[in-house]
């Protein structure tokens, strides 16, 4: 016995086509679906190419740095606050944080420090938190004005933050190379490795909401902040 056709002719097709598309169309949360789809398609083929994380950069950026250790309130402390670090023989302030987030040569009174090592888990601390809230402020300045940005603008701003954090992650490599035979520097060059590795896996996971719209990425950021804060 036979199939019967279910439509006689190309005409009927085509109508039955299009009131199937007008059902859809119609139903709860259609139109927002399709909008968020033709985003992701559209990220996919022009604007958002989200870079693969080398095994090295994954493994330095869950290392710890000083969240669990025995210093965890000096972080919490200097994430939030300005004040100095006072240890014996030497007081750290500002300046010498911001110097320690560059490059070396670091300050020589840092360098020279006689009880560096000993001292080490406490100025890591204190520089970690500095470090946090450093890029705390940042955020929320780039939040703001990401706020007012469209996906393409978005997507070329954080390319940009990712090359030149990958540069620093770099440059970082070669120093400490270069400084192995210099404890003090060894210990600050390693652990702005560390965070800069935090902040490229950031950075690309950014990328990768923005894939979903610049409203998911916003949504993201924001809730990042607040877990600083």
């Amino acid at each position: 016995m036979g199939r019967t056709a279910k439509y006689r002719t190309q005409e009927q097709r085509q109508i039955a086509r299009r009131e199937q598309h007008s059902i859809r169309s119609s139903e709860p949360g259609a139109k927002e679906a399709r909008s968020r789809e033709n985003r992701r398609a559209y990220a996919r083929r022009r604007v958002i190419v989200v870079p693969e994380l080398s095994r090295v950069v994954i493994a330095l950026a869950s290392e710890e740095i000083s969240e669990d250790s025995v210093e965890k309130d000096l972080f919490v402390h200097h994430s939030l606050s300005s004040a100095p670090l006072n240890l014996p023989g030497i007081v750290l302030t500002e300046i010498d944080f911001q110097r320690m987030l560059m490059h070396p040569p670091y300050s020589p009174r840092l360098i020279n420090y006689p009880s560096f090592e000993e001292e080490w888990p406490k100025i890591s601390a204190a520089f970690h938190g500095y470090a946090t809230r450093m890029y705390v402020s940042s955020q929320i300045l780039w939040v703001d004005r990401a706020d007012h940005l469209d996906q393409a603008s978005l997507a070329s701003e954080l390319n940009k933050k990712y090359q030149d954090l990958m540069k620093d992650w770099e440059q970082f490599s070669i120093e400490l190379r270069e400084y192995s035979d210099s404890l003090p520097t060894e210990f600050i060059t390693f652990q702005n490795k560390l965070w800069l590795s935090r902040r490229i896996s950031w950075v690309v996971a950014d990328m990768t909401s923005l894939i979903e719209g610049p409203d998911v990425l916003l949504k993201s950021m924001r809730q990042q902040l607040l877990y600083f804060q």
